[in-house]
């Protein structure tokens, strides 16, 4: 008769003893589990946190009349970002510039992304790819020069017009905003395609062909179907350049000159020119935290956006 009524609690405690041993073999599992990423942390540390806090300590130290940083903490630095209109104007600005460039290689770069998934295997698709892969394997500032040769006063665009008759003496096209937005968006245009190409490269065929059945168009199926679909891809390439246009010096420096209002810029100006490095490395702090910012609404705007489409 005791038999059947230690029966349940042996089962209980076996569960019990069972569970236990899970746990402790998951906890043991899971500390061992952080064995091999623990170089990559370390590393990320000391070349990303560790400068980190030292810019944001840098940017809390006052300056003399001179520049050089005294002893002590202030906010005088973020307050001269924010008040003065040489910083300010800047930050703006290069909110403004970075959001029309992630909006121009998304638009320029859906088409191209489109044709390099629908190209079939062979010789077409691999210099369609290798069109697109081969300005990353070229340095920033060769790609900047080449615009240099183009736009400068003696370059092909000014001779071009001039012989046309359209200009009677060359422009100085170097220091206009135009040619400084086209030469980032040629710099930025590959980060584009290439995950909206592999976006548009995993949608079935079915989905456009059941489309069509049902009595869409070509056109109607591209916005309904095809577009919906490739969110995805649009979403990592511009969360890709968005960042990358915010921050990027090298091509304004070199094709607009260091006069072009954007915040990369400042902060150039800032260490190599005034060698005020305080007030650069606020400016440099306010320049990443403006530019989570936007990453984290570009984000929120593509999940409502999906939300939308798919309910």
């Amino acid at each position: 008769m005791s038999a059947p009524a230690t029966a349940p609690a042996d089962r209980t405690t076996g569960r019990t003893t069972a569970e236990t041993a899970g746990k402790t073999a998951r906890k043991r599992y899971g500390v061992r589990g952080l064995l091999p990423v623990t170089p990559v942390v370390v590393f990320l540390l000391a070349l990303f946190v560790v400068p980190l806090v030292r810019v944001f300590s840098l940017s809390l130290h006052p300056v003399d009349a001179n520049g050089y940083p005294l002893d002590g903490y202030s906010f005088v630095q973020y307050r001269r970002v924010f008040t003065e209109s040489f910083f300010s104007e800047a930050l703006w600005h290069s909110l403004f510039t970075a959001l029309l460039v992630t909006a121009l290689c998304v638009l320029l770069g859906f088409p191209a992304a489109y044709a390099l998934s629908r190209a079939r295997k062979g010789v077409v698709r691999t210099l369609l790819f290798v069109a697109v892969v081969s300005p990353l394997l070229t340095s920033v500032v060769v790609r900047s020069y080449g615009w240099v040769v183009l736009f400068s006063a003696n370059g092909v665009v000014n001779r071009v017009l001039v012989g046309v008759g359209l200009l009677d003496q060359p422009a100085r096209l170097l220091t206009s905003y135009f040619v400084v937005v086209v030469s980032i968006v040629h710099v930025m245009l590959p980060f584009a395609i290439l995950p909206l190409t592999t976006a548009l490269g995993g949608i079935d065929d079915n989905l456009r062909r059941a489309s069509r059945s049902l009595g869409a168009g070509p056109v109607r199926t591209f916005w309904k179907v095809t577009v919906p679909l490739s969110l995805p891809g649009i979403a990592v390439g511009a969360t890709v350049v968005f960042p990358l246009a915010m921050g990027i010096y090298i091509t304004p420096l070199l094709v607009g000159g260091a006069n072009q209002p954007l915040a990369g810029l400042r902060v150039y100006s800032q260490i190599t020119s005034v060698f005020d490095y305080p007030v650069a490395a606020a400016l440099s702090l306010t320049l990443l935290l403006l530019t989570l910012l936007g990453v984290s609404a570009l984000g929120t705007g593509f999940r409502f956006w999906e939300r939308r489409l798919h309910g």
